[in-house]
């Protein structure tokens, strides 16, 4: 199945300028959606049941003509969805590398570089948020949603029975959990999937700035015990999905202390903002966190898919995921050989640290700062056009690179949250940017994620040129309706 050496370098040059164009060509001035139905994608990309087989260059003029179109081109700073971050080109050539090398990180001599890459990269990012001490580690997953169910179950192993590993949660008392009702949906997927319960994972109101209210968790955690269930762990969140909110996490520190409750930290987008020595003080209690989760794919600018779980001691990751059979015996023998598959619920897994190891090694640590507190100018640059601008309400202020508003109607027979649904509805099949709505008090409003290091002011103005122009279609559309 390999090629000869000309027609391989011939292909990979031709992928190389696929690449290549599509930023020169789409990181501004065109649509980054194209609006295709799922039925015309199949239609272009189905493959026969017992198809015979192309050359490969037919298979790239066939993905140079397609792919981009029938993609949404998340490295445009005109994209705004979700928390979707920019990536960059030295990532995508780590991604190029990594496949080539195709390593399984299970065992250190399966993968010896990729391994000790991987240990140097967590702990330069541990280092650069203030979460670091002598005993931490920790190992690169795929995303936020695994990432908060190893923490999960490490914080059911460690506050949970003895005999958890060997009986289950059966024997126990029921276990709870404390997140803030802006908590991410993956924390309630991994109750259900660990076998706690959704029920179980108990979501405290916030306050007005949408912060957990710590008041309100003290008082329903002894309501708990009271009540003969066992609480074992607090979960802060360190930049909400929905308006980039940090919990009081040194509150909630102190009441983890008092309960004997493990501290985990949800910092998977808000975590590198921690850098900055102007946030210091909002990210105070960090340091304290039994566990954190943050991904690199999202404010570290690199390319998907690549989250981080980090330990404040390491030993209690290992008790968690570490079972080593026979067959997974060799090489167990040399001390200095870390085997990451003791610290993980993976055991095979690629080589996702290369793409780290390369843009850190690349930016360095000032420039990757200066990125991150561009994207929290951004967010403040469309917060004050929005304030100044009577078509617009401001929903909070960004603490982070999120921002939430609305689009106020001016008719008497369309309601702001209807139009703010129809205009996050037009936004998509117009194309030019992309952005996903969000609800705030039961309400539909426009939200906007600035991670993104290509993002000007001028990227901020083209996006609210084209939101008055969907947003007078919207009402338009609505009224006649």
């Amino acid at each position: 199945m390999d090629f000869s050496q000309e027609t391989f370098r011939n292909l990979v040059n031709r992928s190389s300028d696929m690449i290549e164009s599509w930023y020169s060509e789409k990181i501004r001035g065109k649509k980054i959606y194209e609006n295709k139905s799922p039925a015309e994608i199949q239609k272009i990309f189905q493959i026969a049941e017992k198809n015979e087989g192309l050359n490969p260059e037919e298979v790239l003029n066939h993905l140079d003509k397609n792919l981009i179109k029938y993609s949404n081109f998340n490295p445009s700073p005109n994209y705004y969805g979700y928390i979707t971050g920019s990536g960059n080109q030295i990532g995508i050539l780590g991604e190029f590398l990594k496949g080539a090398l195709n390593q399984n990180n299970l065992k250190w001599h399966s993968a010896p570089a990729n391994t000790e890459i991987e240990k140097i990269s967590v702990e330069w990012i541990s280092k650069f948020i203030g979460y670091h001490n002598k005993k931490s580690a920790g190992v690169f997953v795929s995303g936020g949603s695994v990432a908060n169910l190893m923490n999960i179950a490490i914080m059911r192993k460690m506050k949970g029975s003895d005999s958890i590993r060997e009986e289950g949660i059966y024997k126990n008392k029921i276990m709870r959990i404390y997140v803030s009702e802006e908590s991410h949906s993956s924390i309630d997927k991994a109750m259900d999937m660990l076998g706690l319960g959704i029920n179980n994972l108990i979501k405290i109101k916030v306050d007005k700035d949408f912060k957990l209210d710590t008041d309100l968790l003290k008082e329903k955690i002894i309501e708990d015990i009271n009540n003969n269930f066992l609480p074992i762990g607090v979960i802060g969140t360190a930049g909400t999905t929905n308006t980039g909110s940090i919990d009081p996490l040194n509150n909630i520190a102190k009441i983890c202390e008092e309960f004997s409750l493990w501290f985990m930290v949800d910092a998977a987008y808000g975590g590198p903002a921690a850098s900055l020595n102007s946030l210091k003080k909002k990210f105070e209690g960090l340091k304290k966190a039994d566990s954190i989760l943050i991904n690199p794919h999202k404010w570290l600018f690199i390319p998907f898919e690549v989250a981080c779980v980090i330990v404040k001691n390491k030993e209690h990751m290992k008790n968690t995921f570490s079972i080593v059979p026979e067959y997974l015996q060799g090489g167990t023998d040399k001390e200095e050989r870390d085997d990451l598959m003791n610290y993980s619920i993976q055991l095979s897994k690629d080589f996702k640290a290369l793409k780290v190891w390369m843009t850190i090694k690349t930016f360095g640590y000032e420039k990757i700062k200066k990125s991150i507190k561009k994207d929290i100018q951004m967010a403040q640059y469309a917060y004050s056009i929005v304030e100044q601008d009577p078509l617009f309400t401001p929903l909070h202020y960004p603490d982070l690179s999120i921002f939430c508003f609305k689009y106020n109607s001016n008719s008497l027979n369309v309601s702001d949250s209807l139009l703010n649904k129809k205009i996050t509805e037009m936004i998509e099949v117009d194309g030019r940017v992309f952005l996903s709505g969000t609800k705030i008090n039961n309400e539909n409003v426009l939200r906007i994620n600035c991670v993104n290091h290509r993002r000007e002011k001028k990227d901020i103005n083209f996006l609210f040129k084209v939101l008055k122009e969907i947003g007078e279609k919207a009402i338009k559309e609505l009224e006649d309706n």
